[in-house]
């Protein structure tokens, strides 16, 4: 791969648990960063990111752990794909990870200058005196928020998207920007973070002039004209080597202007990749219609070693609607003597070497749309539609392609306004998911098919086989970890307050600590969850004939959500249930247990379809 592309690294609040360890494991050339990072600071760096180890969550550790395992995949991807980067971009933190990445800062530097930088944050106010928050609210601009909050005290801390800003300042001046807001704008959502101080705020001056001094030591070694190839989270445009060295210093006290960043970056007209332990950045992008690759695990190499990734476009943050017409069988491109062999229903087989498609769709002339992924590298003869649990995206079933027989197209469903689809509206009701979702399922019933459904997917899955038109039914049903419909249902979880509702949700498992103390990606991550339990919270059992498929049904040994009698229940309203099995872990047993399941299912599929043979 030789096209020029831009980089971009995440900041503080991408971390997460074992982040490196696949690239250490597999390139030398990433465990000599690791092994340099650790000659510099006089830590093991590596240890602390994959042993659970507390201290990647404070700021003193978290930084330089960031800065190296981003600069390990950097080195990987240039030394493996010939990646040539022509612009550079980080936020916050990540700015630094851009100046190594550039060359303009040695990368020992680097390292010794971010865990100072850490560390000073750290004790520059003291612990419960600050904090922060995360606003949401479309058009954030227009509706005079950073007025708003000034004017109590608080201030602007970093200004990510056209939906989202986060404020900082003193514990008491934030508490009340959030009573003026709810009073002024009902409609915004105000998200606290859990951070250990009040991070771009003016309570970060006082650490300044020290911090200048760390800097000042790595004057010599600065490569100062090669910076115009980095943006400034101070000024929101490309460094000027004069500046460059003040800049880094205004930039802890001061609001991270990646609006005005991801603008600059923009205007090279190349492809934007996202390289960190985790990928908030390119949700920002999304929002403002910019397509970004990622770099975050060792798998997502493959994606550059096939060809360069594609020069960032500006598209609608709302996709276009798909038809809502039959779609076209894949025989009708191909001549009338050479139509694909039949399955074993009589049904037609669709043509090879599907590439993987996203595709859009809506129920009726409504604005709530589904996202389906699917998949298939040799000739299908059925189709798995995966369902979503709650706050969940058709990515958690990414894995199974390759744990599925090849007859077996993966088909995920994702709900709206989540990942790159953050400008849709949200569904809030279960009859719309159920609606829509049929919908779709009627127009791909060409294969034989069958449901998984997960927690909230499962009653999904339930519901639409229940209401396919007569005559369209799956050859099976796959339910996981699913109170049973008719039984008494928990208490509203949706109206609580975000504190409360965190607090619920957190029974289930599921999100991972480094998403709950990740800033900006909680913001993102809790409106879709939030949606997905207001749909969950309405549903209603009603009596209808139950589909006649067989049944298997999935549980977890310690779900605290799901008792097995809970999960047995299922027959009292499933007739066709074959069996029931219970795997070790939780509520998630699905991620944890993931082998065993994707197995499991597979037998059965064999069973009930015993002719699917590859072709």
């Amino acid at each position: 791969m030789n096209a020029e592309c831009t980089l971009v690294f995440p900041g503080q609040g991408a971390q997460r648990v074992g982040m490196g360890a696949d690239f250490c494991a597999e390139f030398p050339v990433a465990r000599a960063v690791f092994d340099e990072a650790a000659e510099a600071v006089g830590e093991d760096l590596l240890r602390i990111c994959v042993e659970r180890d507390q201290r990647l969550h404070r700021t003193e550790y978290t930084q330089p752990c960031v800065l190296t395992m981003e600069i390990a995949a950097h080195r990987v991807l240039t030394a493996e794909c010939g990646v040539r980067s022509v612009a550079f971009g980080g936020h916050s933190l990540g700015e630094y990870s851009a100046l190594v990445a550039a060359d303009v800062l040695e990368f020992a530097d680097g390292v010794r200058l971010v865990r100072a930088r850490g560390a000073l944050m750290q004790r520059a106010v003291a612990q419960g005196r600050g904090a922060m928050a995360a606003l949401i609210l479309p058009d954030i601009a227009a509706h005079g928020v950073a007025e708003l909050v000034a004017g109590v005290g608080a201030e602007v801390a970093n200004d990510n998207s056209p939906e989202q800003l986060v404020i900082s300042g003193a514990t008491e001046a934030v508490a009340a920007a959030r009573v003026l807001l709810a009073e002024r704008l009902p409609e915004l959502r105000f998200v606290p973070l859990r951070v250990s101080a009040p991070f771009h705020s003016r309570l970060m001056r006082s650490i300044e002039s020290e911090f200048a001094g760390y800097v000042a030591d790595c004057a010599p070694r600065l490569r100062a004209d090669r910076a115009t190839t980095v943006t400034s989270n101070f000024t929101g445009e490309f460094h000027r080597p004069e500046t460059l060295a003040d800049h880094l210093v205004r930039q802890i006290s001061a609001p991270v202007r990646w609006q005005d960043n991801m603008r600059a970056l923009g205007r090279t007209g190349t492809a934007i990749v996202e390289i960190g332990p985790s990928a908030p950045l390119s949700k920002f992008f999304a929002a403002v219609g910019v397509e970004v690759s990622r770099l975050v695990t060792v798998g997502d190499l493959a994606m550059f070693h096939s060809g360069p990734p594609q020069a960032a476009v500006r598209t609608e943050p709302t996709p276009a609607r798909m038809p809502s017409a039959r779609p076209v069988p894949p025989a009708a491109s191909m001549p009338a003597t050479q139509a694909p062999p039949p399955t074993p229903s009589g049904r037609p087989t669709p043509s090879p070497e599907q590439p993987v498609v996203s595709i859009t769709f809506g129920a009726g002339d409504t604005a709530d749309r589904l996202v389906l992924q699917r998949r298939q590298t040799t000739p299908a003869r059925l189709r798995l539609f995966c369902w979503p649990f709650a706050g969940g995206k058709a990515a958690a079933y990414t894995p199974w392609r390759t744990r599925l027989p090849d007859w077996v197209e993966l088909c995920a469903v994702e709900l709206p306004a989540r990942h790159h689809h953050l400008g849709q509206t949200p569904m809030r009701g279960f009859g719309e998911l159920v609606d829509a979702a049929v919908a779709q399922v009627v127009s791909l019933t060409e294969l034989p098919f069958a449901f998984f459904g997960h927690s909230l997917g499962a009653l999904t899955a339930f519901e639409v086989a229940r209401r396919l038109p007569a005559g369209v039914t799956p050859e099976v049903l796959f339910l996981a970890a699913s109170v049973a419909p008719h039984l008494p249902r928990p208490g509203r979880l949706s109206s609580l307050s975000d504190d409360q509702f965190l607090s619920a949700v957190g029974h289930y498992g599921g999100i991972p600590p480094e998403v709950l103390d990740t800033p900006e990606v909680m913001a993102l991550f809790l409106p879709a969850l939030r949606s997905d339990f207001e749909i969950f919270d309405d549903y209603r059992f009603v009596p209808h004939p139950p589909p006649t498929c067989p049944v298997h049904l999935y549980g977890g040994r310690d779900d605290r959500q799901v008792a097995a009698t809970q999960l047995e229940a299922w027959r009292d309203v499933l007739p066709g249930v074959r069996s029931i099995e219970l795997l070790p872990g939780g509520h998630f047993f699905l991620l944890d247990q993931r082998d065993a399941l994707v197995h499991s299912i597979a037998d059965k599929l064999r069973t009930v379809y015993p002719n699917a043979v590859p072709a």
